[in-house]
C-alpha cells in the first residue's frame, strides 16, 4: 500500500513537470530533476558556499528581513518597478495570483548555511547519543575528545551517503536548503509538498503567468517548474547576447556592475567548501564533544572481581565506579592534529560519495595526502582528497550534463522514490534524548 502511495506521488510530480508549458527562448528552472545543486556546486563540480559579504537586503520585502546576492537584489528591484509599470498600463490583471507589487517571502535568510548545518548536526548528535551511545555500554568507550570522535565516526560511516557529516557533503545533499545559494526568491507565501500540486497548476493557469515568465527573463530570472511562485536568478542569462553582439542583457547586465560574469562568479562570490573542511570538522566535533561533556561529564564502568566462596568455588562481584571524562581540549592546531583530521575527512568523504576504494588503496591515498601536507601545506592535501571524493561531473547549469548530481538519470529517479519512502517511514523521526544518567 505504502509502495503504491509513493509511486503515485512520484508520478503526480512527474505529471506536473510535463504540464509546465514551453516558451520560445525562455529557460525554466527545475529544482527536482535538473538543478538540485544549482548555486551549490561550481563549474568544477565542487561544493561551494556564498561569501556573506556579497549579501544585500531586499527592499520592499515582507516584515521579515530578506537577503540575496547583491546583483540579484538589484535585478529584483528593477523587476518590481517594471511589474508596477505594466500594471499601470493594463498589461497585467490585478486579480491574478502573480502579485503586481512583488515581495520576497523566502530568500537566503531561509537557507542560512551555518544555522541549518548546525541544526542538522545537532539532530545527528541527538540520534548518536540516544540510539548509539546508549547501546551495549558504548558510553564507557568515550573517555576523552578523541574517543568521542572515533565513536561518532563509527556511528556516521554506515549512513554517511544519506546523512553526511562534512559541510562539503551537507551542501550537496537533500538536507541543505536550495536558498543557500542566495540566487532564489519566493514571491508568494505558499507551502511545498504533495498537497501543493493543485496550487502549481493554479499558478501555471493564471491569467498573468505567460506575461510574468517572459517579463522576468529580462532581469535574469527563471520560474521554477516545481513551484511557479519561486524565481531563480540565471547566472547565464544574457550570455549568448553578450558573446554575439557585446550587448549586456538579462542577468549579465546586473552582474557586470559588480565586475562579475558567468565565468568568474563562483571564483569571486563563493568559496569551495573542501578548503575549510579540516577546520570545520575540528570545530564542529569539538562543539559536539563540549555538549556531550556538559550532559555527561562522568561515565560508569563495571569491574568484575573474583571472591573466594569455598576452596575451589568463586563468586563474581560487580563493582560499579563513576569516572570523570577529560575536559574538551583548548587548542587543536598542530601539524599532527591536522594530519589526524585529514584522515577523518578522507574517510567521511569516501563514505559520503560512495567512492570505490579498498583498504590498501585508502591507506595509500591517505599517505599521499599526508606527504602533500608536509611538503606543500594543508591546501594541497585538501585538493588531493577532494579530487578523489568529489563525485560530481557538471557540464553547465542549465542542462543535466552527463552525470547530473553525479549519477545517471535512472539512478536519480530510483533514489527519489527511495527518499520519498524514507520520508513516510515513521522510524526516520527524530527522538529527543531521554533517560541519560550523569550522577557523580
Amino acid at each position: 500500500m505504502a509502495q503504491n502511495t509513493v509511486e503515485n506521488m512520484f508520478k503526480a510530480k512527474q505529471g506536473l513537470q510535463n504540464f509546465f508549458p514551453d516558451f520560445p527562448n525562455v529557460k525554466a528552472f527545475d529544482l527536482h530533476q535538473k538543478h538540485l545543486l544549482y548555486g551549490r556546486i561550481d563549474k568544477d563540480g565542487d561544493s561551494v558556499y556564498l561569501d556573506d559579504s556579497n549579501l544585500k537586503t531586499l527592499h520592499g520585502g515582507t516584515t521579515e528581513t530578506h537577503e540575496a546576492v547583491d546583483f540579484v537584489c538589484n535585478a529584483f528591484s528593477d523587476m518590481k518597478k517594471s511589474m508596477r509599470s505594466a500594471a499601470n498600463k493594463g498589461f497585467v490583471t490585478l486579480s491574478g495570483l502573480y502579485p503586481v507589487s512583488l515581495k520576497a517571502f523566502k530568500s537566503w535568510s531561509n537557507g542560512d548555511l551555518e544555522y541549518n548545518y548546525n541544526q542538522y548536526l545537532n539532530k545527528l548528535y541527538t540520534t548518536f547519543v540516544d540510539s548509539y551511545v546508549s547501546v551495549d555500554r558504548r558510553e564507557e568507550r568515550i573517555k576523552n575528545f578523541k574517543d568521542f570522535t572515533r565513536e561518532f565516526l563509527k556511528f556516521s560511516l554506515d549512513t554517511a551517503d544519506l546523512f553526511p557529516v562534512t559541510k562539503t557533503g551537507f551542501i550537496a545533499s537533500i538536507h541543505c536548503s536550495p536558498y543557500v545559494s542566495g540566487l532564489m526568491l519566493d514571491i508568494a507565501p505558499e507551502r511545498y509538498g504533495v498537497n501543493s500540486n493543485a496550487l502549481v497548476e493554479d499558478y501555471i493557469n493564471d491569467v498573468n503567468f505567460r506575461f510574468f515568465v517572459n517579463e522576468i527573463k529580462k532581469f535574469g530570472f527563471m520560474v521554477d517548474k516545481t513551484a511557479p511562485w519561486r524565481i531563480v536568478f540565471n547566472l547565464a542569462s544574457g550570455l549568448v547576447d553578450k558573446k554575439e553582439s557585446g550587448a549586456l542583457t538579462g542577468g549579465q547586465r546586473y552582474m557586470d556592475k559588480f565586475a562579475i560574469n558567468y565565468e568568474n562568479v563562483f571564483e569571486t562570490y563563493y568559496r569551495k567548501a573542501y578548503l575549510d573542511e579540516v577546520l570545520n570538522l575540528k570545530l564542529k566535533m569539538l562543539s559536539l564533544y563540549e555538549a556531550f561533556f556538559l550532559q555527561f561529564s562522568t561515565y560508569e564502568t563495571l569491574e568484575y572481581i573474583k571472591c573466594v566462596k569455598h576452596e575451589q568455588a568463586y563468586d563474581l562481584n560487580v563493582i560499579s565506579t563513576r569516572k570523570d571524562r577529560e575536559l574538551p581540549p583548548a587548542v587543536l592546531n598542530t601539524q599532527e592534529e591536522d594530519e589526524y583530521w585529514l584522515k577523518i575527512m578522507f574517510k567521511l568523504r569516501v563514505a559520503e560519495t560512495k567512492s570505490p576504494i579498498d583498504t590498501h588503496s585508502f591507506n595509500f591515498k591517505v599517505n599521499e595526502a599526508v606527504q602533500l601536507h608536509r611538503l606543500f601545506g594543508i591546501q594541497e592535501a585538501l585538493k588531493h582528497i577532494n579530487s578523489f571524493t568529489k563525485g560530481y561531473e557538471v557540464t553547465n547549469f542549465i542542462t543535466k550534463g552527463n552525470y547530473w548530481y553525479g549519477i545517471s538519470e535512472k539512478d536519480y529517479e530510483s533514489r527519489m522514490r527511495e527518499s520519498m519512502e524514507n520520508a513516510l517511514n515513521p522510524l526516520r523521526s527524530d527522538h529527543a534524548i531521554a533517560s541519560a544518567k550523569n550522577i557523580k
